[in-house]
């Protein structure tokens, strides 16, 4: 379901189509995706028609819940989509790649191992010291992804420390991502979306499954809120706007069917 079709990087030897099983769980994985959006979707329109910022008293410390910190965000990207794709890293210092042609490449955060996810979301494992030689480039472009990324870019959410995971939770990929006049919007794979606004620097990390947003605000201060308890204690203007600006981006990721590497950009 991640995937879109298009010219990019010479694709690595295809390998047989999986069998029918792995294919309902690929299937599965997609319709998750999917779901996640929907109830994202749901959240926000909920919230946004309280209209938090109008109450006469807004108490929106009264809708913090630190709880509900995110185990995994984006903390630095970069755009090179002109020619290869889109970096990243993530809080726990993983690195990514989203190629054009619309497959992915992790480097987990010892460095050594590899997870290698190709267009139709079949999955290999690799380490730095033993891979099939076709993913030569894409490994060698990673590389220079995370030290550039590593020398140049400050850390979202650098002096937070991420909700503690399951030992076995899903290192997250990124599933699609577009960029606005705006914003960059970054969708991953465990139903995070997060939006970077470029002219602020401010950030909202959206998470379904807790149905709570991350708010990082001018001064990076980092604070995880309730959607249900905004839409009961209300919220400030800044806030509200851009969990109105966030629904109209995940209906946007939802059309898509969140069926895109890279979804069409617009205003």
């Amino acid at each position: 379901p991640c995937s879109l079709s298009g010219p990019g990087l010479d694709s690595p030897a295809q390998e047989p189509l999986p069998e029918k099983e792995e294919a309902a769980g690929l299937r599965e994985v997609g319709d998750a995706i999917s779901c996640h959006l929907a109830d994202m979707l749901q959240q926000l329109t909920a919230v946004n028609a309280a209209k938090p910022s109008e109450r006469l008293a807004v108490r929106q410390e009264e809708a913090e819940d630190p709880a509900c910190i995110p185990i995994f965000w984006v903390s630095k990207w970069v755009d090179y989509s002109d020619k290869y794709g889109l970096g990243y890293q993530l809080c726990d210092n993983s690195v990514g790649v989203l190629f054009n042609d619309s497959t992915r490449l992790i480097m987990y955060n010892d460095g050594d191992n590899l997870q290698y996810i190709e267009q139709n979301n079949t999955e290999s494992y690799f380490t730095v010291r033993s891979y099939p030689s076709a993913l030569n480039k894409k490994i060698t472009l990673l590389k220079y992804f995370r030290n550039y990324m590593s020398e140049h870019l400050l850390k979202a959410g650098a002096n937070i420390t991420p909700r503690e995971g399951d030992e076995l939770a899903r290192l997250p990929y990124l599933c699609t991502w577009f960029r606005t006049r705006s914003a960059i919007i970054l969708h991953l794979s465990n139903g995070t979306v997060q939006i970077n606004f470029f002219q602020d620097h401010t950030k909202v990390i959206l998470c379904p499954l807790m149905a709570a947003v991350t708010y990082i605000d001018e001064k990076r201060d980092f604070r995880t809120y309730k959607l249900s308890l905004i839409e009961e204690h209300g919220c400030c203007r800044e806030l509200a706007s851009r969990l109105r600006y966030a629904r109209t981006m995940v209906e946007k990721l939802l059309s898509s069917k969140s069926g895109s590497g890279r979804v069409k950009s617009s205003t």
